[in-house]
């Protein structure tokens, strides 16, 4: 194994603080022995810490990672971070909510009293002042959020690593140095919150040295975790027809009437807040984290108006989500880059359970860090694919960053896998996604059941001995 390996396998955090193309010029037929290495590294620090993942271990006869498929009976399925009864939100059982969460998180969370919250913004703002979590949740369009105990180091190294990823992307000190020379940020999204999204913002604006005179946000205000789980509730229960079967109780009925009635003026607010960008940061080079739908109404807007070249050429772009199912006519993307005056973007695919996400190259291929061993999955049999050629499957995935977590997670995607046996296009070697990413749940007409390797069944009593677990109070 080489040195830069080697490396890794022993301290992987070392790429969050090495140069960041170094990661993208290992050959991927080098990469099966780190990852073994590694992936038995990370079980072994962290399987006694973690209830859950102990107790998948026990029921898939796991006791190290000597093989791939070793792995793949240990990662988690994507429910595992929204597996807590919807009852413990409704009825403000949040000492049962901490005891489940205690379950997924190597942070000793029994001596904490959540008793006395009335909300989840309170149930989070308690763990954060009285333990290491900065605890994050997903947007919760499905209905139900997922809680991801990450804590303050992990919080910040995603932003570190975005900042080595502006820089470097494009070549070697080819892009800014956001903590030397920062940019001024406009982000459509809130100011503080809990989502994964808007803690990461946060994050990068202290690190990022962004102030009030060099930011706008579409919202100056806290996106509440709390209408953030209404929100996705009203959504999910509209989408299935059960609207007036929802359990809300009384400290949201007051939020509802104020989530809805800024949804109902989002789309001026977003022509406001654009217009404001415009005004304040015209001509200038900008940051702006957003996606590409919501990008393209404005500038198509703006265009009408006569607009074009309105930032400056250095500017920087962090986009992704794909088109979220809208049809774009052709050209538009050269019709954002025609009015905007940026000439390129860094565009992502992600998610919340993932430390850092993947950048795509001018092939439409994601390249993946090496601290993330990936996986594409039988959606059958759950069985981990051959690593060659081009396999499509389910992706799954181990994070090897994470200390409080574990990391390792099956995800609700489809994805085709290449790279370990050829080369990219544009040069970068390793492991890479293959251009379009697509729901299980949008193929499948809104099923998705994960089927997993080793015992069919083991996953389904890991989540029962969680949920019973924080049952019993």
């Amino acid at each position: 194994m080489i040195d830069y390996l080697a490396k890794l396998a022993d301290e992987p955090k070392t790429f969050v603080h090495g140069r960041y193309n170094e990661g993208f010029e290992v050959h991927g037929s080098e990469l099966d022995e780190y990852y073994l290495i590694a992936a038995k590294k990370k079980f072994e620090s962290i399987k006694h810490k973690i209830p859950t993942l102990e107790r998948l271990a026990a029921e898939q006869g796991v006791d190290s990672i000597e093989s791939t498929d070793d792995l793949v009976k240990v990662l988690f399925p994507h429910t595992v971070y929204k597996s807590y009864p919807l009852s413990y939100l409704e009825k403000g059982q949040f000492k049962k909510l901490t005891k489940w969460m205690n379950g997924l998180t190597a942070e000793d969370l029994s001596t904490i009293d959540a008793s006395e919250c009335k909300s989840i913004d309170e149930w989070i703002d308690l763990l954060e002042e009285h333990t290491n979590l900065t605890l994050c949740h997903s947007s919760g369009t499905t209905g139900k959020l997922s809680f991801i105990p990450r804590n303050k180091t992990e919080s910040r190294e995603p932003n570190l690593l975005m900042r080595n990823l502006i820089r470097d992307w494009f070549g070697d000190n080819s892009g800014p140095d956001m903590i030397e020379n920062p940019l001024p940020l406009i982000f459509p999204s809130y100011k503080r919150g809990y989502q994964t999204m808007i803690r990461t913002s946060q994050s990068q604006a202290e690190l990022f040295g962004m102030t009030d005179e060099n930011s706008l946000y579409l919202y100056d205000d806290k996106l509440s975790a709390d209408i953030a789980s209404l929100g996705g509730r009203i959504r999910a229960a509209e989408a299935r027809g059960e609207l007036g079967q929802l359990e809300i109780s009384p400290e949201l009925i007051a939020k509802k009437d104020e989530f809805i009635a800024r949804e109902m003026v989002k789309k001026q607010r977003t022509k406001e807040f654009y217009a404001e960008a415009v005004e304040r940061f015209g001509g200038k080079p900008i940051y702006m984290c957003t996606v590409w739908t919501m990008l393209y109404d404005a500038m198509s807007e703006a265009k009408s108006q006569g607009y074009s070249d309105i930032f400056g050429e250095d500017s920087v772009l962090i986009t992704g989500g794909g088109n979220k199912g809208v049809a774009l006519p052709d050209g538009w993307k050269e019709m954002i880059y025609e009015v905007t005056g940026f000439s390129r973007a860094y565009e992502l695919y992600g998610m919340s359970e993932m430390t850092t996400p993947f950048v795509q190259c001018e092939h439409e291929n994601y390249h993946i860090p090496p601290t993330i061993i990936p996986f594409v999955l039988d959606p059958i049999s759950g069985e981990a694919l051959p690593r060659s050629a081009k396999q499509v499957g389910r992706f799954a995935f181990l994070d090897l960053i994470p200390e409080t977590y574990w990391g390792g997670f099956i995800s609700g995607d489809e994805v085709t896998l290449s790279g370990y046996d050829n080369v990219c296009d544009c040069g970068r070697k390793g492991a890479y996604v293959c251009g379009e990413v697509r729901r299980y749940s949008e193929k499948e007409g809104g099923d998705d059941k994960i089927n997993c390797s080793g015992a069919p069944e083991a996953h389904d009593k890991a989540l029962e001995f969680l949920i019973n677990a924080s049952a019993q109070i």
